[in-house]
C-alpha cells in the first residue's frame, strides 16, 4: 500500500504524484487544489486515476 497521493490530467491521461504522505493536512490540501499535470501543464479538472493506473505509473517509475 502506498502513501502518496496521484493526480491524472483530463487532458493528456498523465498520471503523476501530487503528494507524500505522512503531511500536515492542510499543506496536502492546498497541494492537491494547485496541482498541475506536469507533462502538459493543465490545472483544471485533474482527478484521481484508478488503482491499475497507478500499479502502472509505480512500475513504470520502478524500472
Amino acid at each position: 500500500m502506498s502513501n502518496a497521493l496521484y493526480g491524472k490530467c483530463p487532458s493528456c491521461s498523465q498520471v503523476f504524484l501530487v503528494a507524500k504522505l505522512p503531511m500536515q493536512l492542510a499543506k496536502a490540501a492546498t497541494l492537491m487544489k494547485r496541482a498541475a499535470c506536469p507533462a502538459c501543464g493543465e490545472t483544471k479538472g485533474i482527478t484521481l486515476p484508478t488503482a491499475d493506473e497507478v500499479r502502472t505509473f509505480e512500475t513504470a517509475g520502478a524500472a
